[in-house]
């Protein structure tokens, strides 16, 4: 493995940040045969990098070849044509980022900066970014786990150029990903419909639906995944922090969970830790499936058992359904095509969201 900053070829792409999505981001780019530079300022992080890259791409059937990656903690020794930013779903940690890499004097002013931000509008996070950046700047958006999914959400901001918009566009295509290009708004198009999926899932367990229960009926309406292994995929902090996001927009429409909240504050944030809603309990917490969590299970005397299986699926897909036609409205996206592409190209969606609108008002009457 290369470890000079200076060592890669300056029209390969730099990743920032070698957490969970960085490495994951960079072993697309790898089993393509792109060479990419790594970089994080934790050299805990760091040591790693690595080894978690290389086991993404053996789930993957694919060979690591070390000479494609260069791991790097000089952040003057960022300076690559393109330049993907993966860190920490802060905005004050992100504009900090941005302000120390404008003002980099290796950092030119040509450089096209996507963030791979899940739910801060890029007009919040252009505001770190001199004018003559925000040009080149725009939302690339990678969804969890990347292996699995083919596409990647490109947010044009409003100050974002056509030119900035094709470059991400072409780079998704090289790493063999399918580019969804949509507008600027809180959560953008995939996590703001994917928001009612996860959120009336918890409802509906606080409610008094076993959790089980509401997971297999996911899975037996054709979803690549339930709610609760989604949100431990993704990290139940994230899922946090992404839903006050929602509810600062929305406050109308998104609820907060204090069952997520609670686990949480409690440092069981998924997959990534071992517990969430379910347990993970294999040595490495990214192999194999979870298994119920029994502090998950719903009393006997607070089980509720006044709904069927249909009932649970509508009050699932009603919601997205809703937000789909929301983010229409909204201009997020022309029309319903978009959001069926994404959908199932993101999200595992068993198929078009236009099937369900016999779903749209079914939340309203369970809760």
């Amino acid at each position: 493995m290369q470890n000079l900053c200076q060592s890669v070829d300056k029209n390969s792409p730099a990743i920032i940040g070698a957490g969970m999505m960085g490495t994951a981001i960079a072993a697309a780019h790898l089993r393509c045969g792109i060479p990419v530079l790594l970089y994080d300022n934790f050299p805990n992080t760091l040591e790693t990098a690595a080894e978690r890259v290389e086991k993404e791409l053996q789930l993957q059937n694919t060979a690591f070849d070390s000479a494609l990656l260069t791991i790097c903690s000089d952040i003057d020794g960022i300076s690559r044509r393109i330049v993907i930013e993966t860190i920490t779903e802060k905005l004050n940690a992100k504009k900090k980022l941005y302000r120390n890499l404008t003002e980099n004097k290796h950092f030119s002013e040509d450089v096209f900066l996507f963030t791979n931000t899940s739910t801060i509008t890029i007009a919040r996070l252009a505001e770190a970014l001199p004018p003559v950046w925000q040009r080149n700047f725009c939302g690339f958006h990678f969804f969890h786990p990347v292996r699995a999914n083919s596409a990647v959400e490109i947010i044009a901001g409003k100050s974002t150029s056509s030119a900035a918009v094709d470059a991400a566009r072409q780079h998704a295509l090289s790493i063999d990903k399918q580019p969804i290009v949509v507008g600027d708004g809180p959560g953008f198009l995939v996590n703001r419909i994917l928001n009612p999926y996860l959120s009336n899932a918890l409802v509906l367990h606080e409610s008094g639906v076993d959790m089980q229960r509401i997971e297999n009926a996911a899975l037996e309406f054709g979803m690549r995944m339930g709610p609760f292994r989604i949100m431990d995929e993704i990290g139940l902090d994230v899922v946090l922090h992404a839903g006050w996001v929602l509810h600062k927009a929305f406050p109308e429409r998104v609820a907060q969970s204090p069952l997520l909240l609670e686990l949480v504050n409690c440092k069981h944030l998924g997959r990534k830790t071992g517990r969430g809603f379910m347990l993970y309990p294999n040595k490495n917490p990214w192999d194999g499936d979870g298994i119920p969590n029994p502090e998950m299970s719903v009393s006997n005397r607070s089980l509720r058992t006044d709904i069927s299986d249909d009932e649970i699926v509508e009050c699932l897909i009603g919601s997205m359904y809703e937000e789909v036609k929301r983010c229409v409205e909204d201009g997020i996206i022309a029309d319903l095509s978009v959001a069926d592409f994404a959908l199932v190209n993101a999200l595992g969606f068993p198929r078009s969201p236009m099937q369900f609108s016999r779903y749209s008002d079914a939340q309203n009457q369970l809760r």
